[in-house]
C-alpha cells in the first residue's frame, strides 16, 4: 500500500512538473515578446506574439507585431496583410504603413503598396526604415510597370534546396554548354561558390568577378587560346554599379541571360536578358524578364535547354534562410508574355505551382525522349563520321572495328538512358514523399546512380570517338587506292572533295628540310629510328616536312601582309558610270595592295591546312604505335602510357568537335583546333620518349621476371649503385634522418619521370618531398617523389604529382637502397 502511495505521488510530481515547465517554455509577457523582437529573434517573437494574441485577440498591438513577424520571416504573407491592416486601422504603431507596404508588395500588390510606403515616408522620423521604404518604393513602381504583362509558364518541377548546391537539379544537355561552380574551373583569385557559363565547344567562359574591393562584381569572358586561356574581358554595356553574376549564354552566341541586383529590378537579385550587338561589339540595354520570373526576393541563374525545350531557375520567394527553390519550367521560342486583365492573375503565376498536366513520362530524362524519337522514326541514329559524311544506318561502316565501337558506345548509351530514367523516377519520388527516413534513403540511392550516369559519359565520348577515328582512316586507305564507293544512302554534303596537301605545296616536294628544323627535329628522328618502321619513319618525316612548310607559308603570309601596308597606291580611282545596262556588271579594279593581301589570306589558310595534315598524319601513327606496345608485350606495366594516351585523345577530341559543330568555316576556330591537335601530338610524343627512356634503364620489366634484364644488365647495376639522396631544399625542416627511417626494408615512392635536364622548380615544390638519382651513361637523372612504407600510401599520393603536371607518375619499389621490380606480393 505504501509503495502504490509512493508511485502515485511520483507519478503526480511529474505530471505537474511537466505542466509547469510546458508553461514556462510556452507562455510569454508582452515585455518578453517585445526584446525578443527588438533582438531580431523574429521566430521566437512570432511565438511569443502568437501566444499573446490567443489571450488577447483583439490586440492591434500585438497583432502589429505578430504581422510584421510574419514578414521578417518570410510565412503566411496573406495573413501578415490581415494583421496589418488591422493594426493600421487602430492606428497601432507608427511604423506599421512600412510593415504593410511590404506586405503588399511580397503580395505583388503593386498599387497599394506604393500608397503606404509614400505615407509612411511622409510622416515617419525612423531614418534606417525610411531608406528602406524608399528603395521598396522604386522597387514596386519598376514591379507595377512589369505588371502589366507576364509570362504564364507551365512548371514541370519545384526542387528545395541548400544555395550550396543548386546546381544539383539543373540538368541541361551538354550540347548547351556548362554551368559550373568556380572551383570547379578556377584554381584561386575568384570567388569559388559562384557560377559560371562554359560554352558547348569549350573554347569561351562567361563569369563574375570582383576586381576591385570597393565595388560590385561584374561580368566577364574569357576565351581559349591555342597555349592556353586569355585574359578575362570586362563584357561591354551590360555591367551595373551593383551586382552582376550567373551568366548563361544561349547557343545563338548573342543572347545573354544574367542576374542582378542593380537599381530598377523588383528587388534582390532579378534575372536579365540582353542581346550581343556584332557590329558595335557591345551588348543590348539589359531587359527584366518581369513576372514569374522574378519577385521581391532574390531570383537567378536562368538556364535554357533548346534542345530539350525547359528551363531552370532559382529563387527564395518562398523560403527561409538557406533554402532555395529550383523550378524547372517548359520553355521555347513560343512562350510570350501576354496582357494582365485580373491582378490575382499576377498572384496565381507568381507562386509557380505545379501544373497540373504534368505527367510522369513528360519528367522522364530527355535523352529518353530523343532516343524514342530515333527508333520511332525511319533513321535508327545519326553519326557524323566528318563534315561532310554521315551514316544512318550500321551498314554504312566500311571498317568492322569502327561499326565495333560504334555499338559498344550505343550499347553503353542504352545503359546511360535506363539510369538516368530511373534516377528521375528516384527524384520525383523523393519530391513527393514526407518521410525523413525514406528521403534519406533516395537520396543515397540518387547519388550512387548520379556516379553511374556521369561515369558513362565520357566512356560514351571515347567510344565514339575511336570509331569515327578509325572509320576515318579506313576511308582515307580506300580513297589512297581508289577503292572508296559510298552507299548510296550515306548522306554527303555536295560540292565537297578531298583536300589534298599535294595541291598546297610544289609538286616535286618528297621532303623538306632545312638546318633549323634538323636541330628542331633531331631528337624525333632518333626516337623515330627506334620504334618506327621504315614505312612508318616515311609517314612522319613527310608529317614533320608538312608542318615545316606550313610555318614557312605562315611567315611569308605576314611578310605579304606587311608589304601591303607599305604599298603606295600608284592608279588612279576609276570613277563608275551612272549609265549602265541592266545586266552590265562594273568592273572591279584590285590595287596591288589588296591584291597582296588576298595572297596573304591564302598562305595562311594554306599553312593552317598543312598544320592539319600534319598533325593528323602523326596522331595516327602515333596511335597504332600506343597501341602495338601494349599488345606486343602485354606482360610489360605500361599502365604510365595510359595517362598520355587520354591526353592526347582528348586535345584531338575537342578539336575535332570545334571544327565539326561549325556550319560554316570559321578560320580562327580552325586554327585553335589546330592548336589542340599539336598539343595532343604532344602529349603522344612526350609518352613515346617516356617509354624509350625507360626501356632503356630496364625501367619497364616483365611481371614475373627479375630486374636485371639481359640486354641491359651491366648497366642497370650500374644505375642502381647509388642510393636516392634526397635534394636538400626539398627536405623538411625539424626531421632528422632518423625521423625518415621506415621500420619495413621495403620503401615505396612515387617515380616522378627520367629527365635530361630538371623538371620545372615551381611544380616540383608542390608535390612531397624529392630524391633523385643520375644515370652517368645516359645522362638522364630519375626523380622520385616521397617515401612510403607501403604501397597503398604511396599510391594515395600518385594523383598529387600527375595534378602538378607530370602525368605519367606511378609507383616504385626500393630495397636496400636500389630500386627493384614492384611485385603484386609487395603490394600487398
Amino acid at each position: 500500500m505504501i509503495l502504490s502511495l509512493r508511485k502515485f505521488l511520483f507519478v503526480c510530481f511529474n505530471l505537474v512538473g511537466g505542466v509547469l515547465m510546458a508553461q514556462s517554455q510556452d507562455s510569454y509577457t508582452s515585455v518578453e515578446a517585445y526584446s525578443l523582437f527588438n533582438e531580431g529573434d523574429y521566430l521566437s517573437a512570432e511565438k511569443a506574439y502568437e501566444y499573446l494574441l490567443s489571450k488577447f485577440s483583439s490586440n492591434a498591438t500585438y497583432s502589429f507585431y505578430y504581422g510584421a513577424c510574419l514578414l521578417e520571416n518570410n510565412k503566411d504573407i496573406p495573413q501578415a496583410v490581415r494583421r496589418l491592416k488591422y493594426a493600421s486601422v487602430k492606428n497601432a504603431n507608427r511604423n506599421v504603413g512600412f510593415y504593410l507596404g511590404r506586405a503588399y508588395q511580397l503580395r505583388y500588390n503593386f498599387e497599394e503598396a506604393i500608397r503606404q510606403f509614400s505615407k509612411f515616408l511622409q510622416f515617419s522620423n525612423d531614418d534606417s526604415l525610411k531608406v528602406k521604404a524608399q528603395l521598396y518604393l522604386e522597387e514596386c513602381k519598376t514591379g507595377k510597370t512589369l505588371s502589366a504583362k507576364i509570362y504564364s509558364l507551365e512548371i514541370l518541377s519545384r526542387d528545395t534546396v541548400k544555395y550550396n548546391h543548386l546546381l544539383t537539379y539543373y540538368r541541361p544537355s551538354k550540347d548547351v554548354g556548362q554551368v559550373m561552380y568556380n572551383r570547379d574551373f578556377f584554381e584561386s583569385g575568384i570567388e569559388p561558390t559562384d557560377v559560371l557559363y562554359l560554352t558547348e565547344r569549350g573554347d569561351e567562359v562567361y563569369y563574375s568577378l570582383n576586381v576591385d574591393p570597393e565595388k560590385e562584381n561584374d561580368l566577364y569572358k574569357m576565351e581559349k587560346l591555342i597555349d592556353g586561356w586569355g585574359e578575362g574581358v570586362q563584357l561591354a554595356g551590360i555591367n551595373s554599379d551593383k551586382n552582376d553574376k550567373f551568366p548563361f549564354l544561349l547557343l545563338d552566341g548573342l543572347t545573354l541571360y544574367f542576374s542582378s541586383d542593380r537599381e530598377g529590378g523588383m528587388g534582390g537579385y532579378d534575372i536579365y536578358k540582353s542581346i550581343y550587338d556584332a557590329e558595335k561589339k557591345v551588348f543590348s540595354e539589359p531587359v527584366n524578364m518581369g513576372i514569374p520570373f522574378n519577385s521581391p526576393a532574390d531570383d537567378l541563374l536562368f538556364v535554357t535547354d533548346e534542345f530539350n525545350s525547359v528551363a531552370w531557375f532559382a529563387s527564395n520567394r518562398e523560403t527561409n534562410g538557406d533554402d532555395w527553390i529550383v523550378y524547372q519550367l517548359s520553355w521555347n521560342d513560343g512562350v510570350v508574355k501576354s496582357l494582365v486583365t485580373d491582378m490575382n492573375q499576377v498572384v496565381q503565376e507568381a507562386q509557380l505551382l505545379l501544373t497540373e498536366k504534368m505527367r510522369l513520362d513528360k519528367q522522364a530524362p530527355a535523352e529518353n525522349k530523343l532516343l524514342a524519337n530515333a527508333l520511332d522514326s525511319d533513321v535508327a541514329f545519326t553519326f557524323v563520321v566528318n563534315d561532310t559524311i554521315t551514316y544512318t544506318d550500321l551498314s554504312h561502316f566500311n571498317s568492322r572495328s569502327a561499326k565495333d565501337a560504334f555499338e559498344g558506345g550505343m550499347t553503353l548509351q542504352l545503359q546511360k538512358d535506363s539510369l538516368s530514367k530511373e534516377m528521375g523516377d528516384k527524384r520525383r519520388l523523393y519530391a513527393l514523399t514526407n518521410s525523413e527516413t525514406q528521403r534519406s534513403e533516395l537520396v543515397n540511392e540518387i547519388l550512387k546512380l548520379e556516379k553511374q550516369v556521369y561515369s558513362l559519359d565520357g566512356k560514351i565520348e571515347n567510344q565514339f570517338f575511336i570509331a569515327r577515328r578509325t572509320e576515318q582512316k579506313k576511308i582515307d586507305e580506300l580513297v589512297d587506292a581508289g577503292q572508296y564507293l559510298p552507299s548510296s544512302q550515306v548522306v554527303v554534303e555536295p560540292d565537297s572533295k578531298v583536300e589534298s596537301y599535294k595541291d598546297l605545296i610544289p609538286k616535286t616536294l618528297t621532303y623538306y628540310t632545312d638546318e633549323k628544323f634538323e636541330q628542331q627535329f633531331a631528337e624525333l628522328e632518333l626516337m623515330y629510328e627506334k620504334l618506327f618502321s621504315a614505312g612508318e619513319i616515311e609517314k612522319l618525316k613527310l608529317a614533320d616536312s608538312l608542318f615545316v612548310w606550313g610555318h614557312v607559308l605562315s611567315l611569308e603570309s605576314s611578310s605579304l601582309l606587311e608589304q601591303s601596308a607599305k604599298v603606295e597606291e600608284q592608279s588612279v580611282p576609276v570613277v563608275s558610270s551612272p549609265f549602265r545596262k541592266k545586266d552590265e556588271v562594273e568592273p572591279e579594279e584590285t590595287s596591288e595592295a589588296e591584291g597582296l593581301i588576298e595572297l596573304s589570306r591564302k598562305y595562311r589558310l594554306d599553312a593552317l591546312k598543312l598544320y592539319h595534315f600534319s598533325m593528323d598524319k602523326k596522331y595516327a601513327v602515333y596511335t597504332d604505335k600506343f597501341n602495338e606496345l601494349e599488345l606486343s608485350s602485354p606482360k610489360r606495366d605500361l599502365s604510365f602510357l595510359n595517362a598520355y594516351r587520354e591526353k592526347a585523345n582528348a586535345y584531338y577530341r575537342s578539336a575535332t568537335e570545334m571544327i565539326g559543330q561549325d556550319q560554316y568555316f570559321n578560320d580562327e576556330r580552325y586554327e585553335r583546333a589546330g592548336g589542340l591537335k599539336k598539343k595532343g601530338v604532344s602529349e603522344q610524343e612526350d609518352g613515346l620518349f617516356a617509354y624509350l627512356n625507360l626501356e632503356e634503364q630496364g625501367g619497364i620489366v616483365l611481371e614475373q621476371e627479375t630486374v636485371e634484364l639481359e640486354q641491359g644488365k651491366e648497366e642497370h647495376e650500374e644505375l642502381n649503385e647509388d642510393v636516392a639522396q634526397p635534394i636538400p631544399e626539398k627536405v623538411v625542416e625539424g626531421k632528422s634522418p632518423a625521423d625518415a627511417e621506415v621500420a619495413s626494408d621495403l620503401i615505396f615512392k612515387v617515380q616522378i619521370g627520367v629527365f635530361r635536364n630538371k623538371p620545372n622548380e615551381e611544380a616540383l615544390s608542390a608535390i612531397p618531398p624529392i630524391s633523385e638519382v643520375f644515370i652517368p651513361a645516359k645522362g638522364l637523372t630519375k626523380y622520385f617523389a616521397g617515401e612510403y612504407a607501403s604501397y597503398t600510401e604511396a599510391e594515395t599520393q600518385v594523383s598529387v604529382v600527375q595534378a602538378a603536371g607530370f602525368a605519367g607518375a606511378f609507383v616504385v619499389v626500393f630495397k636496400d637502397g636500389k630500386q627493384v621490380n614492384l611485385t603484386d606480393e609487395m603490394k600487398k
